[in-house]
């Protein structure tokens, strides 16, 4: 399982490099993890792809050079897999997080996408994320004070619960992620960036419908921060979405989607 980096303009890129199989995949995980909840598809993919599983920004060992990140740098990164493998197209796999990244990518992928796999992607209907749509100024004064003051900016954040903006779920995520200082700048730089990566439900459907590439959208039955009802109820009726449910939570939903990518969506 070679691990190695990409060298940019913007920082040093870690990745894990995962198979051998001819159809090359981009993985993008979720936030406050890193490229190794991918390990588990080496295993029964590894004649079939070639999967460059990557650290995002802030995340695992990548070395990231701002306190931000933005489509046109995360494109870059994509593009140099593309020249080390000398390849023209790819699939994307995006978890959570990830997920969100690659729709918001969808525009700057034509022609290059053969297919997306999106697993509980973010964004869509994760209530509280509504929230940098509406007021980012609020949302980055807040990070701040979690990053210089975190009594203070878990003070605000609950002042927010309050008005119904955000919910107990959040105040329990802040919490854990106020813990040391790697983890309050991993928020608060990744905070800073979803303003370069804004979604909800109608441009979630918009960039879709535009890129018109094969889309596989697996969701798990017991997710309780993407649930899957929810995300039903956006994104069916598309006619080159399918959506899949599996018995599984927000983590361990990356384990069971092996067999789809094996079956492909061409």
């Amino acid at each position: 399982m070679p691990s190695a980096f990409l060298h940019t303009p913007y920082g040093d890129v870690h990745f894990r490099k995962l198979g051998s199989g001819q159809r090359l995949l981009i993985a993008f995980h979720g936030f406050g993890v890193d490229s190794s909840v991918f390990q588990c598809l080496e295993p029964p993919l590894q004649g079939i792809f070639t999967i460059y599983a990557i650290d995002l920004p802030f995340h695992g060992q990548t070395r990231w050079a701002g306190k931000d990140f933005s489509p046109e740098q995360l494109e870059f990164v994509i593009h140099a897999i593309l020249q080390q493998e000398g390849k023209q197209c790819f699939e994307a796999l995006g978890h959570s997080l990830g997920g969100r990244l690659w729709l918001c990518l969808l525009g700057r992928l034509a022609g290059r996408l053969d297919a997306l796999y999106l697993l509980a992607p973010d964004g869509l209907q994760t209530r509280w994320m509504g929230l940098a749509e509406r007021m980012p100024l609020l949302l980055r004064r807040l990070a701040g004070q979690l990053a210089t003051r975190p009594d203070r900016g878990l003070a605000l954040a609950r002042g927010l619960q309050q008005r119904g903006l955000i919910d107990e779920f959040v105040i329990r995520y802040l919490v854990h992620h106020l813990g040391d200082n790697h983890r309050r700048n991993r928020l608060l730089y990744t905070w800073y960036a979803l303003s370069n990566f804004p979604l909800n439900a109608v441009k979630a459907r918009k960039y879709l419908s535009a890129s018109q590439a094969a889309t596989l959208v697996l969701l798990g039955k017991r997710d309780q921060v993407i649930p899957a009802v929810a995300l039903r109820a956006v994104l069916e009726g598309m006619k080159h979405v399918r959506i899949r449910e599996v018995d599984a939570n927000h983590q361990t939903i990356c384990q069971l989607v092996a067999p789809f990518l094996v079956e492909g969506l061409s």
